[in-house]
């Protein structure tokens, strides 16, 4: 600015005379070459205001635009291949054998402010799951807070089914409930737990109403030598599971059958051990679900030992698993399973693993073929 004004000054100077300053003294034409400096200061004065107010104003836009567009940012892409080829040796008839896509997932995160996260996954199995949205939420939850809302279609958390396996666990087969849903849940110095609401696919008396409800109660604590986690669960309808309500003989019931489930997980160095029960509280109606002639309380539990070590230099765990059910010949499951697994990070988010898994059925006198089947599997699997 100094610079500028220096400059018109010494022009004025050199350039201005003649006959403008013909007839006036030297004191009147000072007077005059004084009057235009301060004119021309003034005007690049109002000049610079406008350029600095144009500065105020782009600053503004761009600090408003990075606000719109913060959230973006914060968006995650994530993603799940899985194909499987497997072979199998059922209880009864021919072997089988086949090349799947077990698993195509495609889900987009977002953490909208400090306040407001959303997410959205799709998700594609082959012979079980035609393309559909599988999860869909909003969270609510102040910034470094206790608690959290969520709202939306997700699996409630009844059940945890940690796994080092390649297959599903049996607890996951019988308690697995997706529903859209009300959560309000905390989580505070290791402690969490939640309550959820929602209406289920059974309905009570044909009501449809927001008759079901549950609860979760957990405790983690990690630290260098020791990690552990356990939970309860309790749902006032295990019979609502994406696995029994497809088994019901109808999802028109007299009332429902609530279930429970106690998991646990601890870690120290390379070695993991996971534990998990999961059943009905009660019997079911026998016209319902039946077992033997009369209700079936159906039930799965799992234990499993994992053990993580190097193979050139790439990261892999092997687990070996033994796992059961009681009065759930008519959910298809096995009464006891046997299951070892290798699964080597290949390269960076892609994993080879491979699983045998040993199934023995209900006895003849339980309505079932008393054989063994074995089924081998090999999964690759990329993760983003």
């Amino acid at each position: 600015m100094k610079r500028r004004i220096t400059a018109l000054t010494a022009s004025v100077a050199l350039g201005w005379g003649g006959a403008a300053f013909g007839d006036m003294s030297v004191d009147e034409r000072l007077e005059r070459m004084e009057q235009r400096i301060r004119d021309l200061e003034d005007r690049l004065e109002r000049q610079n205001d406008v350029i600095r107010e144009k500065d105020r104003k782009l600053a503004r836009l761009e600090e408003s635009d990075g606000k719109e567009t913060d959230w973006f940012q914060n968006v995650e892409i994530h993603g799940l291949i899985e194909v499987e080829a497997g072979y199998q040796d059922p209880y009864r008839g021919k072997s089988t054998s086949d090349v799947i896509l077990a698993t195509a997932e495609l889900g987009v995160a977002a953490k909208l402010n400090d306040w407001v996260a959303g997410e959205i996954t799709l998700l594609y199995e082959e012979d079980e799951t035609d393309l559909e949205v599988d999860v869909a939420t909003i969270r609510l939850a102040p910034p470094e807070g206790p608690w959290l809302v969520s709202a939306g279609q997700f699996y409630v958390p009844f059940g945890v089914f940690d796994s080092n396996m390649v297959s599903d666990p049996l607890t996951l087969e019988i308690g697995e409930t997706r529903e859209s849903s009300l959560r309000a849940g905390f989580e505070r110095g290791g402690a969490f737990g939640s309550v959820y609401v929602f209406n289920g696919t059974n309905k009570k008396n044909g009501d449809n109403q927001i008759n079901n409800w549950g609860a979760n109660l957990g405790y983690g604590k990690q630290s260098d030598r020791l990690s552990v986690a356990g939970s309860l669960s309790y749902i006032n309808d295990i019979g609502d599971s994406d696995t029994l309500q497809d088994a019901l003989a109808s999802n028109d019931v007299k009332g429902y059958t609530a279930g429970w489930g106690i998991s646990m997980l601890a870690e120290t160095g390379p070695f993991t051990l996971i534990g998990e029960y999961l059943g009905a509280t009660e019997e079911f109606d026998p016209p319902q679900l039946d077992f033997k002639g009369e209700g079936a309380r159906p039930s799965a539990w799992g234990i499993e030992a994992g053990y993580g070590f190097h193979v050139a230099g790439r990261d892999a765990t092997f687990a070996l698993g033994y796992q059961g059910t009681s009065e759930a010949l008519a959910l298809d499951l096995p009464e006891r399973r046997l299951l070892a697994a290798l699964s080597v990070g290949i390269m960076e988010r892609t994993a080879l693993s491979f699983e045998w898994a040993h199934d023995n059925d209900y006895d003849v006198a339980d309505g079932g073929t008393g054989e063994s089947a074995d089924t081998l599997t090999a999964q690759l699997a990329v993760e983003f």
